[in-house]
């Protein structure tokens, strides 16, 4: 069946009305302080991301160092010095398997908090957060992206003696080694796209998180390279920090960066509204959500938060199961609440049925005019 809404064409009118779309997702205030919280897992990821990253460039053969000179290229001074002293502090050699294990968990953690608000802008807010299930899944997807790292500065510091290898010396060839930054980018833009695809619950079709992953590679290096010239420039953080001045210089750099991935992901949702893609509503979210859970004993409907929840103690969280044991009067409570839900239900299926009656009584009587 085709869809009743013809897809929109971008124009000002509604690139202005996206603007104001992604803006209204503002109201719900479990945005308020994510992209702070968010550049707060980044700074403490940052560490144990250098820590596992260095062991997996040390498969390529890669030194660190050439991070080091492209920072100094691309990064704020103040930025470069703090991200510099990560990197000597990271120097040593870091073989222990466990501590590995413990860094890459750390490192987790940003993967964790993107999750959880793809996971809300997804479904407006209605998805059932599940912290051990959430937490697991960040760290496969935050090793694809330190590997994904490591793979594009492979290729960026090794692409031109492959590709001479392979071609010889040709025009060709230098045509492939000036692309070596572009392919960098598109595999940094991939990341994104694998992020923003990997991290929800519910899996949706790529092609849905195109538009946020766009706007977020494009924001992230054009918010670097203004930030870059800022703070080198005007800002002087040293004046009102003192000796904190790099950290500051470094959390308002990853505070920049993640409201950037935030309006990327709000970005999509109103990309499909305006753009009338209707490929994220809650529908098509549901829909997707029972292709994903084919063949698995899980019902899809605990995916999501519902006002019933409370008649349902197999969904009880652990915190309520332990309250209900340990607290007094919390089972009462509880009780309490579900006679109300209870109550609520009987009243809305009896004016469901008053009003689905008054209906087919106007229908009776204008098909007797229609008759007369």
């Amino acid at each position: 069946m085709k869809n009743v809404h013809a897809k929109e064409r971008l124009t000002k009118k509604n690139l202005l009305n996206i603007t104001f779309h992604v803006w209204r997702q503002f109201d719900d205030p479990y945005y308020t302080g994510f992209a702070a919280q968010i550049a707060y897992f980044f700074f403490m990821a940052s560490m144990p991301t250098l820590i596992v990253l260095s062991q997996v460039l040390g498969l390529f053969d890669v030194s660190l160092d050439f991070i080091k000179v492209w920072l100094e290229t691309h990064v704020s001074s103040n930025v470069n010095s703090l991200v510099m002293d990560l990197f000597s502090a990271t120097s040593v050699q870091f073989t222990n398997t466990v501590m590995v294990i413990v860094a890459l968990w750390s490192a987790s953690s940003l993967e964790f908090s993107l999750g959880r608000l793809e996971s809300h802008v997804l479904t407006n807010g209605t998805y059932r957060f599940e912290f051990w299930t959430e937490r697991m899944k960040a760290i496969p997807t935050a090793i694809i992206s330190i590997a994904a790292i490591a793979f594009s500065l492979a290729i960026y510091v090794y692409g031109e003696n492959i590709i001479q290898t392979i071609f010889r010396h040709s025009r060709f060839t230098e045509y492939l080694v000036a692309l070596r930054l572009p392919i960098a980018a598109g595999l940094f833009f991939l990341m994104i796209l694998m992020n923003y695809y990997l991290l929800p619950r519910i899996k949706v079709p790529i092609r849905c998180l195109l538009p946020g992953a766009l706007f977020a590679w494009i924001g992230i290096m054009i918010v670097t390279a203004v930030y870059s010239v800022y703070s080198d420039k005007i800002a002087h953080y040293n004046i009102l920090y003192g000796t904190f001045a790099n950290i500051v210089a470094l959390m308002l750099w990853f505070y920049l960066i993640s409201w950037v991935l935030c309006i990327g992901m709000m970005f999509n949702k109103a990309w499909d509204e305006v753009m009338k893609r209707d490929r994220l509503t809650l529908t098509k979210m549901r829909g997707y959500l029972k292709a994903q859970l084919k063949g698995s004993s899980q019902s899809y409907e605990n995916f999501f938060v519902r006002p019933d929840d409370l008649l349902y103690p197999e969904l009880d969280s652990v915190a309520v199961k332990m309250s209900k044991r340990y607290v007094d009067g919390f089972e009462k409570e509880i009780e309490k609440k579900q006679q109300e839900i209870r109550r609520k239900q009987i009243i809305d299926a009896k004016a469901d049925e008053l009003y689905t009656e008054m209906k087919q009584n106007i229908e009776r009587r204008d098909r007797g005019f229609l008759d007369e």
